[in-house]
């Protein structure tokens, strides 16, 4: 498997914004920075790059909005979910975009404390395998802590790839936890 191209759901915020160019740089991927408008998808860009201060990679970023998800989530390797940590957000996030999702591509949350094993369940069956739970400590630049969160429908060679990758290419301090409350942190 290879990761190409990753779409930040969330872009903007603190933590998608950050995520994006650790994927962007370390990565070497094609990113979509959707947000809600593109005038926040564009002015994203500038903070991701100068938040791993790394210029030469402005030309991986692509802005986009919830209007271009079907192009970018189909394009994409990985979707990283980074919206707000509000359950009935994020179940907004899947159901717009798992009707989408290419056979092989993983999908993650980046979420910080809610049920990796219910928003699991808001995808069909046969993409319940491909989520997972990939938390970023803040700020992910500098707190180079990855924690790597299965469901009870998570492929395990599927996440063993993910916790490899998170590691050898992304260059985070990867760990396994389990779906409990908080998690590590």
């Amino acid at each position: 498997m290879e990761i190409k191209t990753v779409t930040v759901i969330g872009a903007n915020g603190t933590m998608g914004c950050n995520i994006a160019g650790i994927f962007a740089s370390f990565g070497k991927c094609k990113v979509y920075m959707v947000c809600r408008s593109l005038e926040k998808a564009q002015k994203a860009i500038p903070q991701s790059i100068k938040s791993i201060r790394a210029e030469a990679i402005a030309s991986r970023y692509v802005p986009a909005t919830y209007d271009d998800l079907p192009t970018c989530i189909a394009e994409s390797d990985l979707i990283f979910e980074s919206v707000s940590e509000n359950f009935e957000t994020k179940k907004d996030i899947i159901e717009r975009i798992r009707d989408y999702v290419q056979p092989h591509a993983i999908l993650a949350t980046g979420t910080s404390g809610l049920s990796i094993n219910a928003m699991a369940e808001l995808y069909p069956e046969e993409l319940r395998p491909r989520f997972m739970g990939m938390h970023f400590f803040n700020p992910p630049y500098m707190m180079t802590l990855c924690e790597i969160i299965n469901s009870t429908y998570t492929d395990k060679a599927l996440s063993d790839w993910l916790f490899d990758y998170s590691e050898n290419v992304l260059h985070r301090a990867a760990v396994r936890v389990h779906d409990t409350a908080a998690f590590l942190g």
